[in-house]
């Protein structure tokens, strides 16, 4: 097969198993948001994902039919695809086409790229933005300047894409060392070709500026103040102890032999010796880009027991599989495999594609979209809505965008704004309501009192008056990720979950039948059970 037959080969197998399995709709969490941010050419949650608004803006104007989220799911798996296909001419090079193709399938079945090609994210993207930068990192010494202002550009690109990038440069710039002294060019003459491409990739950042209209809300964007400077998420950091930062380490090297399989991962680890045994200075480069992964999880100080930590923690492991693919790849290689274990390799490579592929379907998981649906529904239209979550706020506002109604509900996210306020505000303004908070928060803002009560209605509760409650809220359609407890689809889960068991405690409190608010919480435990249960 000749060369550019055999990386489009690869590209159109990886496009075809991500296309089979895409979201059909929005995907939980924040998904909706980078969906709304590129139809309004607008910005997202912090650090604002200019340059995925832009191309995303773009690509719906280059496909203008159908649902909008879907097209952007289009667009990751288009991206997830090509860094598919990178990956396998950049192990190609060195080790043949048997061994790109085997680096090429494990990655393209790992976890996280597979989970982030589905749905409109930005982390496919970063995969792409990766694989490029490690290709331009080779090559003849006529090309090196021209490469080295292009991998300018476009890291500057993919900083812009996604922060975590940062955690390539330290492997990136070993290869660009091993380069540089291969071709007998002095580093700093590279550096100064990059400079300029990786500013003008990094001024991609004005448009922040250009939305927001304040050079100090597009500052504070940037830089993720919301959630705590240099902090992957505050709500989540803990202090940081050898036994916190060891079991830290400890998922970090868990999940990453997880994600491609306990099999493949030793495969990599003696892929990686044979590496380190023919040139141990790129063998250190590689492992540095995968360590990148395991950086990124300790800086975030998370505690690895809490799931919702862990699912955060989801797309750290992009890098740390990019690296164990090209070491798998070795095994493969022309120098290490004998070639009569050419067709047996070859059907390992196919077998692990496949078998990995079918593992995150999402084609039939429309649990956010019903979700956001559901609870539009319940709030009457003209009505007011203080939420929190993710899903919630970020799901109501694509749909919003999506399915406009001329008389639409005004929402708040709760976290985000002066709550108190914004309820005095709305005093005698008609009804509003709220959902997914505590009951301490509540209380807090006064609610919950039997001067103010609130009345469970299914997902939302109604505040200042109390009505028969609702019964509790049914999923309509639960996807196979619902059996497997896949971590997007328990985002949806826990918020059917939480309403149930609210509107347990709110009737218990006002003196309910024992039988109508143990109902509720039997609802909460059977959609959540790691998260509710009866005491």
């Amino acid at each position: 097969m000749k060369r550019p037959v055999a990386a489009v080969a690869v590209f159109a197998a990886a496009f075809a198993a991500y296309l089979a399995a895409a979201y059909p709709a929005i995907a939980p969490r924040d998904s909706s948001d980078l969906a709304a941010a590129a139809m309004t050419l607008g910005v997202a949650h912090p650090p604002g994902y200019p340059f995925y608004s832009m191309l995303g803006r773009a690509w719906l104007t280059l496909l203008p039919w159908g649902n909008p989220a879907y097209r952007l799911n289009v667009l990751s798996a288009l991206a997830g695809a090509a860094a598919a296909a990178g990956l396998f001419i950049y192990v190609r090079r060195r080790a043949g086409t048997l061994a790109g193709a085997a680096s090429a399938a494990l990655w393209a079945a790992s976890a996280p790229l597979i989970k982030f090609s589905l749905m409109a994210e930005s982390y496919s993207l970063q995969a792409l933005f990766a694989v490029v930068l490690l290709i331009l990192a080779e090559g003849p010494r006529e090309t090196i300047l021209l490469r080295a202002r292009l991998s300018g550009l476009a890291l500057g690109l993919g900083l812009v894409n996604h922060q975590s990038l940062l955690f390539l440069i330290p492997g990136l710039l070993w290869l660009w060392r091993l380069e540089a002294a291969r071709h007998d060019v002095r580093p700093v003459v590279l550096i100064r070709a990059a400079v300029v491409p990786l500013a003008a990739g990094l001024a991609l950042y004005v448009f922040l500026w250009i939305r927001l209209g304040s050079l100090q809300e597009a500052f504070a964007t940037v830089l993720r103040l919301r959630y705590g400077t240099g902090t992957l998420y505050a709500g989540l950091a803990r202090p940081a102890t050898l036994e916190s930062m060891g079991a830290l380490l400890a998922h970090a090297a868990r999940g990453t032999a997880e994600a491609v399989s306990w099999p493949a991962a030793l495969a990599a680890l003696a892929g990686g010796a044979f590496c380190w045994r023919v040139e141990r200075r790129r063998f250190f480069g590689l492992a540095l880009v995968g360590l990148g992964g395991a950086l990124f999880i300790l800086l975030s100080r998370f505690d690895s027991s809490d799931w919702v930590a862990r699912e955060v923690l989801e797309p750290a492991f992009v890098l740390p599989t990019l690296a164990l693919a090209i070491f798998f790849g070795e095994v493969f290689s022309e120098e290490s495999l004998p070639s009569w274990a050419a067709p047996g390799a070859a059907a390992l490579a196919a077998a692990l594609f496949l078998g990995r592929a079918g593992l995150r379907e999402h084609r039939d998981d429309f649990l956010a979209y019903d979700y956001v649906r559901d609870l539009r529904r319940a709030v009457p239209p003209g009505a007011s809505l203080l939420l929190a979550g993710d899903t919630t706020s970020f799901g109501l506002r694509w749909l919003g965008l999506f399915s406009p109604e001329s008389i639409p509900r005004e929402t708040a996210d709760a976290p985000l704004i002066d709550a108190k306020a914004w309820l005095q505000a709305r005093e005698g303004r008609g009804d509003f309501y709220v959902t997914g908070l505590g009951l301490d928060f509540l209380r807090g803002l006064g609610l919950a009192a039997p001067s103010r009560p609130l009345a469970p209605e299914g997902l939302v509760q109604r505040v200042g008056s109390w009505t028969s409650p609702a019964l509790p809220p049914s999923v309509l359609r639960r996807p196979r990720a619902w059996a497997r407890d896949d971590s997007y689809a328990r985002n949806v889960r826990i918020s059917y979950a939480f309403s149930s068991w609210l509107a347990a405690r709110l009737l218990q409190e006002r003196g309910a039948p024992e039988g109508d608010f143990v109902a509720l919480d039997l609802s909460a435990v059977i959609l959540d059970p790691q998260d509710y249960w009866l005491e």
